[in-house]
């Protein structure tokens, strides 16, 4: 029956006849088939629904132009102590990759550390932050060119944070300052965020989506045979950075009131969804899907990734394609290396 006339019945899906699907709670779908007695509808096919639009390169703002990035995700130390050694490291890579910008993803202090949920911890948690990580980010502002960005973005389980939720407001100016010792010259990113980079749009969700995706998920044949990356396309087709409906009770603070802050606002050339699930990148339809990974996992270091927008690929070069107005962005000319700690 239609909305107007359904009086809010639901109508259940036989997707018994449907040669291929991917499936989970809270998902939009277009679906063909038919509706016989009134009690299930029938399905034929599902319908791919219409995407964000892809803006060509004329289209942006100054074109596109050639840059590196490197991208990490917390928790950024080992689980039997607070001295940041990945970090240590992490920082060492990126200052010899000298990237354009850097997306340093939190937690930075993890509510999840065994030594703060046991009680061990001997310092405040913004202790910990001034002590332990402002250091190395004092480091790798002085380690990088000035023109270089480096960006910090929060995580509902930052201890150093007053905002458990998701969607979450960027570090204010004055808490960075202040309360963490952040240097000048590092700058904070609402979560999930989406930035332009010399012409590259960046959608950036600091939630583990897809851990919470792959416990719901239900396919049969799917167009996108790869599992992870078919999870993070998910978020690319519901234009949403958390599409899951209702979240599971682990992930209580995603506030369906804030609904409109995760709705994706451009058609992203490379999704960022960090997750504990195994790092990946793949190419889709132009767009670039990266999980970079954990930057430490238990008593050992993880990884992060590097990605580099090239000049030339194959011979083609930046003149005769990220020149021409009227490509889309070519992921071609893109690389992604997920490098470990």
């Amino acid at each position: 029956t239609s909305r107007r006339l359904g009086n809010g019945r639901r109508t259940p899906l036989d997707v018994r006849a449907t040669p291929s699907f991917s499936l989970f709670p809270g998902q939009i779908v277009a679906v063909e088939g038919k509706n016989l007695k009134g009690t299930e509808f029938l399905v034929s096919q599902f319908r791919p629904l219409p995407r964000l639009p892809h803006p060509r390169i004329g289209e942006r703002p100054g074109g596109l132009s050639p840059f590196n990035a490197a991208v990490a995700a917390g928790p950024y130390t080992l689980a039997d102590n607070f001295e940041y050694e990945p970090l240590g490291v992490l920082v060492d890579h990126i200052l010899a990759f000298s990237p354009s910008v850097v997306f340093l993803l939190g937690p930075f202090v993890s509510e999840g550390h065994p030594m703060l949920r046991d009680g061990m911890a001997e310092m405040l948690p913004e202790e910990i932050f001034c002590t332990k990580i402002s250091p190395h980010l004092s480091r790798l502002r002085a380690g990088l060119p000035p023109s270089s960005a480096i960006y910090l973005l929060p995580s509902a389980d930052e201890l150093c944070y007053p905002y458990a939720s998701f969607p979450q407001p960027r570090f204010s100016r004055e808490m960075m300052q202040q309360q963490l010792g952040v240097p000048e010259g590092i700058e904070s990113l609402d979560n999930p965020a989406q930035v332009s980079v010399n012409g590259v749009v960046f959608g950036i969700s600091n939630i583990d989506a897809l851990f919470h995706l792959v416990k719901e998920e239900v396919s049969r044949l799917p167009a996108l045979s790869d599992r992870l990356p078919r999870l993070a396309w998910h978020l690319i087709e519901q234009r949403h950075f958390y599409p899951l409906a209702p979240p599971p009770a682990e992930c209580a603070g995603v506030l369906a009131s804030q609904d409109g802050c995760l709705r994706m606002q451009a058609m992203p050339d490379i999704l960022i969804t960090p997750s504990q699930l195994k790092p990946f990148t793949r190419a889709h339809d132009n767009v670039i899907m990266l999980n970079p990974g954990l930057s430490s996992k238990g008593l050992a270091g993880g990884t992060f990734a590097k990605l580099s927008v090239h000049s030339s690929v194959g011979g083609a070069t930046s003149d005769a394609v990220l020149g021409d107005p009227e490509m889309a962005f070519p992921a071609s000319f893109t690389s992604v290396d997920i490098v470990r700690i």
